[in-house]
């Protein structure tokens, strides 16, 4: 690595840890290079960040957004929470639970973890702290929960990973699949066992009509992912058609239950370019630091590295995800994913690791960057939404972050719980 290159690492890096944007600290660290004689010509590094976010496949990310603003406007997360209350609301801690599983379903339906800790936690911090539940607990589940969003499908960092890397989108979000619901069954023991700890109420069971009701009344947004998935695994449409699938479905559904009106639409829309564009440009700005990084041959130096410290796969992904776990407290996912994954395909290639499981595992370390400090997005939301302090929440997390970090780690160790779903129907 060069020192030019060196120079541009620190000074991004710096950047990040006084504050800086992070799409402003990976733009200045890429100006820094050119000016300071880079000899990448600035028209050819122009192109490069124009065509990694305009490319067929990352137009589905702006349809999926634009999607999940349609179905959460519709009124489906109150649907999805009076289901979940139906189902999980005899529970010890019920809320808690009711929390966790809308979250599984909403995820279905945006793939984005911050839609989710805002549309359920918005409904749910609430209601918890009404029935007596600690805020910071609140805050912290709400938090935790949020991560299954760009875990079970459809997702958009697994779409951002497989645009980069060339893999199947379908074949990652089956991938995500097993291990979304391993994450969430692994956050609902820790909730019981601090809901029996601090004898947070149980509700009564709903009827079984009362059961039915819940279930017709969301059967609806159930459907999406199934549609979503289901087209892409068949053949039917690609992942940038099926954005618009969802995108279609959701507006039906919102006029059809008549939740949705037409003066709606463009504050939808506008909404969905806002946040659209924030992250068309965090991939952008990232990917022009990650393709100089890869000009600079760092991806060679770092698997020459790691090639000296052991030749066992398992150790190295563990290695890798170890690396991620700390570049999380200072970057947004979608960042680490555009920077990071040039740098550690050769190495995953090299070890012989399935790209299927890496980018799943991956993904799954990156969305728990939304939950540390000082950046975390997922802990500022929840705190806001719950009126506590953000240290108060961080401390509170503890228990689900391990959780989170156990699941991960299974899957890290047993490869078939990402790869069974992908090779059955893949």
């Amino acid at each position: 690595m060069s020192g030019l290159t060196a120079l541009m690492l620190i000074s991004f890096l710096v950047m990040v840890l006084i504050g800086v944007p992070i799409t402003f600290a990976t733009g200045a660290g890429v100006m820094l290079y050119l000016v300071l004689g880079g000899n990448i010509p600035g028209t050819l590094l122009a192109q490069r960040m124009y065509n990694s976010s305009v490319s067929f496949t990352m137009l589905a990310v702006p349809l999926f957004i634009i999607a999940g603003e349609l179905m959460n406007k519709a009124g489906i997360t109150k649907r999805i929470v009076r289901l979940s209350s139906a189902l999980m609301g005899h529970i010890c801690g019920s809320l808690a639970h009711v929390t966790i599983l809308a979250s599984m379903m909403f995820a279905g339906m945006s793939g984005s973890s911050v839609a989710a800790a805002s549309s359920v936690g918005g409904m749910l911090i609430p209601a918890m702290k009404e029935d007596g539940y600690d805020a910071s607990f609140g805050a912290a589940l709400t938090a935790c929960s949020a991560t299954m969003g760009p875990i079970i499908p459809p997702s958009i960092a697994f779409i951002i990973y497989a645009s980069i890397t060339g893999d199947s989108v379908g074949q990652l979000f089956l991938g995500g699949i097993i291990p979304g619901i391993i994450m969430g069954i692994s956050l609902m023991v820790i909730a019981y066992l601090i809901a029996k700890k601090r004898n947070y109420p149980v509700h009564e069971r709903s009827s079984t009509a009362e059961k039915l009701s819940a279930v017709k009344g969301s059967v609806l947004a159930i459907l999406m992912p199934v549609i979503i998935v289901g087209g892409i695994m068949t053949g039917i449409f690609t992942s940038t058609e099926a954005g618009a699938v969802g995108l279609f479905y959701g507006l039906l559904v919102g006029l059809f239950s008549r939740e949705l009106s037409i003066k709606d639409i463009p504050t939808v829309l506008a909404n969905g370019a806002m946040t659209s564009a924030a992250i068309m440009y965090i991939i952008a700005t990232s990917q022009a630091l990650g393709w100089l990084l890869t000009i600079e041959r760092l991806p060679q130096a770092l698997v020459a590295f790691l090639s000296s410290l052991t030749s066992n796969s398992t150790l190295i992904i563990f290695i890798i995800l170890g690396t991620l776990l700390i570049m999380g407290c200072f970057l947004v996912d979608t960042a680490m994913i555009t920077i990071m994954t040039p740098l550690f395909i050769p190495i995953v290639q090299t070890y012989g690791i399935d790209p299927i499981q890496f980018g799943v595992v991956m993904v799954m370390m990156t969305t728990v960057g939304g939950i540390t400090p000082p950046v975390g997005n997922l802990l500022f939301v929840a705190s806001g939404i719950a009126g506590t302090s953000v240290m108060r929440t961080a401390k509170a997390m503890i228990p689900f972050a391990c959780a989170l970090l156990f699941s991960m780690a299974l899957c890290a160790l047993i490869p078939p719980l990402v790869t069974f779903l992908p090779n059955l129907l893949g």
